[in-house]
């Protein structure tokens, strides 16, 4: 299976591009080399601008890098939420795994 960068979808290996964004070649790789290291990963979905920015700031309060791409989008159109759907909060590379670990602890999210 490989992962998509844009969404964080699961696609079959044969894949040429994402089933959940069909956006082309944006699947991580197998080997990340040291230039990808500093590639941004989604690391979670939010419904709101609101919930992303928590997120964002409890991941910045533990020294992690975070952006939010949608962020001037869902400010400009948030009212329409239907078409969008989610805001995405991406990390580093280097930094996924401490964030899922942040992001898994009871409390640590709303909802």
């Amino acid at each position: 299976m490989k992962k998509c960068t844009y969404c964080g979808r699961e696609n079959p290996d044969d894949a040429t591009h994402c089933l959940g964004c069909f956006q082309d070649d944006r699947f991580e790789s197998q080997t990340p080399g040291k230039d990808l290291q500093d590639e941004l990963l989604t690391v979670t979905t939010c419904a709101k601008l609101v919930e992303a920015d928590l997120i964002a700031s409890m991941l910045e309060s533990n020294d992690i890098e975070t952006f939010i791409p949608d962020q001037h989008l869902m400010q400009a159109i948030g009212f329409n939420l239907n078409t969008y759907g989610y805001v995405r909060v991406q990390v580093r590379r280097k930094d996924y795994a401490k964030a899922k670990e942040l992001l898994s602890e009871p409390g640590a999210t709303l909802g």
